[in-house]
């Protein structure tokens, strides 16, 4: 499980370094685009439809991000003051349902795609399909890193293995 996840780990971040280009991308055209705008009372064509697609990207990779790093919004009091067995029962559900979200953002994702191959984006031509595409890709990984935790918590005895197993894998 560990080779495996460590394969998952550095195909991330070379999905997170896309990400951070893709970012950089966005600023440097924006900016450029503003400039010649307000500037020079012109534009790039394709100056608003290319950042979009970008944002779009970034989106879901942060959200898959998010579940790698275990950062989404949750309830911590709560399971503090609760038995183990029943937060044990919480964690299970949490990430049951993250595999559940990534599976339907999965198969919905690949009909958007199928059907984005359909239409093309005015200013560049490229295939609409590009702004779906993310979403099929992001669902893996949420679905993957959401199995890894899934039996880590169903494997962990306690909470303080579990922060401990945390900590390691930081």
């Amino acid at each position: 499980m560990k080779v495996f996840r460590k394969i998952l780990d550095k195909v991330f971040s070379l999905v997170l370094y896309i990400g951070m280009t893709l970012l950089i991308c966005m600023v440097l055209i924006v900016f450029i685009n503003v400039v010649l705008r307000y500037g020079f009372s012109s534009g790039i064509r394709w100056g608003e439809e290319i950042p979009l697609v970008i944002v779009i990207w970034f989106t879901f990779i942060a959200m898959a991000l998010g579940v790698k790093e275990n950062l989404h919004i949750n309830i911590s009091v709560l399971p503090k003051r609760i038995p183990f067995g029943f937060e044990k029962f919480l964690g299970i559900l949490k990430y049951t349902l993250e595999i559940i979200i990534g599976g339907i953002m999965f198969r919905y994702g690949i009909g958007l795609t199928q059907n984005g191959f359909r239409s093309f984006l005015p200013a560049t031509h490229i295939s609409n399909a590009i702004n779906y595409i993310i979403l099929p890709i992001s669902a893996i990984f949420i679905i993957l890193y959401a199995f890894l935790y899934l039996i880590d918590e169903i494997k962990a005895k306690n909470h303080k293995e579990l922060v401990k197993e945390e900590i390691k894998n930081v």
